[in-house]
């Protein structure tokens, strides 16, 4: 190998693995972090591997570095020139091949490009200690809005979280349901031990968070002895989806699995007391006003408080709702079952609710 070209990889090999650093930070902190250093470093790569190319015309033979199966310069001109023009840009990420975007594809691309260069210029230089070239995927669950996100959304909908979207949730129609778990305190208080209260609650809180992400819902917390979640309009017409339909075919699998979970585990209780623990849901809509606080969640609006107040107003496996929704839900449901009730608020504040017959 020629002395020149040698020297050529070595430093290919080197702007590789800053570029890399800076990229992979910049990544997993959603654009924060390096901004102009990434840019630069990634104008001084592309250039420098123009000058690696007039001696060795591989380096850009998507075949020859393995990229891809084609005998073609095609793949890698398309991402150099993607890095070029992003490095003089002012977008956050690059963009592919007229138009693909979006963090996850170009991590990707950047990534793989990234291993299949420097492992080429490993099989040529040949080093006395071979470098560890290695990628996963997994790296993606570490980005900044994962790890904050997650808890709370469907995955599918972290990489729409920006200042704008959250915005956008807070203008938009949202349904709130509130889940209480009755008889909670004698869970615990005759329950075998604390740690079994403990283990039930994690388990039970565990699989609605799953159930509501499953369905395009927002979950917020566990509150204790229940938990707050959300069917917003705007998330979930992302995907395709009716937002109450979602809502109820959430609320059906929250009270199927419910049901079977609760009669399992008051079998544990040394004093079973009349009319023994289970679920019961409020429901209510509105417009909800989401922000992130130093990454937490906080939500306020007069739904979550009605929908906090139907569900006092409702027993054990109960689904209750307010007037609006309930009325939403009959257009879009005309069959809906239900019962009319009356309550009264701890004010003093007499309204009037429904009970909906999920089955």
């Amino acid at each position: 190998m020629k002395a020149e070209l040698k020297h050529k990889y070595y430093n290919l090999f080197v702007l590789l693995q800053s570029f890399e650093n800076l990229w992979t930070y910049k990544f997993l902190s959603e654009g924060e972090l390096y901004e102009i250093q990434c840019k630069k470093e990634a104008d001084n790569l592309v250039t420098y591997l123009s000058g690696v190319y007039k001696l060795d015309k591989g380096i850009y033979n998507s075949k020859t570095i393995t990229l891809d199966s084609n005998d073609s310069e095609e793949y890698v001109r398309e991402i150099l020139k993607g890095l070029k023009k992003w490095s003089k840009g002012k977008s956050t990420f690059p963009i592919f091949f007229n138009g693909l975007g979006g963090d996850l594809q170009v991590n990707y691309m950047i990534q793989k490009f990234i291993l299949c260069i420097k492992a080429y210029l490993s099989s040529q230089i040949k080093f006395e200690s071979q470098p560890q070239i290695i990628w996963s995927s997994a790296q993606e669950d570490y980005r900044k809005n994962e790890i904050r996100w997650k808890g709370h959304l469907p995955w599918q909908a972290i990489e729409f979280v920006s200042d704008v979207f959250v915005e956008e949730l807070s203008n938009s129609d949202t349904i709130v349901v509130v889940a209480d778990i009755r008889k909670s305190q004698d869970l615990m208080t005759y329950g075998p031990s604390a740690d079994f209260f403990r283990d039930k609650i994690l388990e039970f809180t565990s699989e609605m968070r799953k159930i509501i992400k499953n369905n395009f819902g927002i979950f917020d917390k566990f509150t204790g002895d229940g938990f707050l979640c959300y069917f917003n309009s705007k998330l979930c017409a992302k995907f395709g989806k009716n937002y109450y339909e979602q809502m109820m075919k959430a609320a059906k699998e929250v009270m199927l699995f419910s049901d079977t979970f609760f009669e399992e585990w008051v079998k544990n209780i040394r004093k079973l007391p009349p009319n023994s623990s289970g679920l019961t849901l409020g429901i209510d809509s509105g417009v909800v006003k989401f922000r992130d606080l130093d990454s937490h969640l906080f939500a306020i609006g007069d739904a979550i408080v009605w929908a906090n107040r139907m569900s006092s107003a409702g027993n054990k496996n109960e689904v209750i709702m307010n007037n609006l929704p309930f009325h939403k839900l009959k257009e879009l449901n005309p069959k809906l079952e239900f019962n009319i009730i009356e309550n009264v608020t701890k004010g003093g504040d007499a309204f009037t609710a429904y009970k909906i017959n999920l089955k």
